[in-house]
């Protein structure tokens, strides 16, 4: 009970002011939500408008000619290179990604040192592209003499992945529940077919993402391929001790020496897309079972 002589004053919120606070909310969500789907399909119509002119059959498959040099003929030469070595790269990363990801959930959970495992990729996986070329063309190129050629550069892409590859993989095997381990233990399985039967087939939607995720990082990477595996131009097949042309460099060099923005455009164009694909490609295998 309040004093004598004092005034309490209490300030009910009306039931009109509630819902106009939910509609601005609502608004501002649907304005946010709209915004984020209009700018990556802005950006892909930006392009297709402006490199949807170029593409042809001997766009794509041709290697590129004129004076300078790409303002005619095709990026044939740089598809094939960027899928060479991200092929390349994912047989490096794959291995070293899954089985340390294996490694530090199943066989080395109780560890200390997990924390600071898991730590150091996360920032081998945020550091800039380029340093990775740097040390790519320090060890590869010029330690072990490798030259700039397709073989270092795949190591190099490789190391890019891994590290996004190994938490991904430790991220989607903690998401599987404890009893499938709880199950396999009392039915007197032993742990490695519990994690080649069990555990692996339910993570595997979450390793196949983030290998996706992986590949499209390293396919539009041009830092860490220019220093150790880039060309301006090959005329010769795909062979591990000679460098060969990717799509993000030839893109670099189109723009950079202003060679023809309209081609440049068509090489964007066609790297966004490719992504696209890789990435609807691999919705059937995040909702494969075994």
């Amino acid at each position: 009970m309040a004093e004598p002589g004092l005034a309490v004053t209490v300030t009910a919120r009306t039931p009109s002011a509630a819902v106009v606070t939910d509609k601005a909310v609502t608004l501002l969500a649907w304005v946010l939500g709209l915004a984020a789907v209009a700018l990556p399909m802005g950006i892909l119509a930006f392009l297709a408008a402006h490199g949807a002119r170029v593409l042809s059959w001997e766009f794509l498959t041709a290697g590129p000619a004129g004076f300078p040099l790409g303002a005619a003929g095709g990026i044939g030469p740089a598809i094939l290179g960027t899928l060479a070595l991200v092929g390349g790269g994912l047989l490096v990363a794959l291995p070293l990604g899954i089985g340390g990801g294996i490694f530090l959930n199943e066989y080395a959970a109780r560890s200390r040192w997990v924390p600071l495992v898991r730590f150091t990729a996360e920032c081998l996986a945020g550091i800039p592209a380029v340093i990775y070329g740097l040390f790519g063309y320090s060890l590869l190129v010029v330690f072990f003499a490798l030259k700039i050629s397709l073989l270092a550069g795949a190591v190099t892409l490789g190391l890019v992945m891994f590290p996004i590859i190994l938490i991904g993989t430790h991220e989607s095997l903690l998401a599987v529940e404890w009893e499938y381990r709880e199950a396999a233990l009392a039915l007197g399985v032993s742990r490695s077919y519990a994690i080649r039967r069990i555990l692996l087939p339910k993570a595997w939607p979450g390793i196949a993402a983030v290998v996706v995720l992986a590949a499209g990082h390293a396919a539009g990477s041009a830092a860490p391929v220019m220093v150790t595996a880039s060309t301006v131009l090959t005329r010769t097949g795909v062979t591990l001790d000679a460098p060969v042309m990717t799509l993000p460099t030839h893109l670099y060099h189109l723009i950079a020496e202003a060679v023809s923005f309209e081609h440049a455009y068509g090489t964007a164009l066609v790297l966004v897309v490719g992504m696209l694909c890789g990435n609807a490609l691999a919705l059937p295998l995040r909702r494969r079972r075994h």
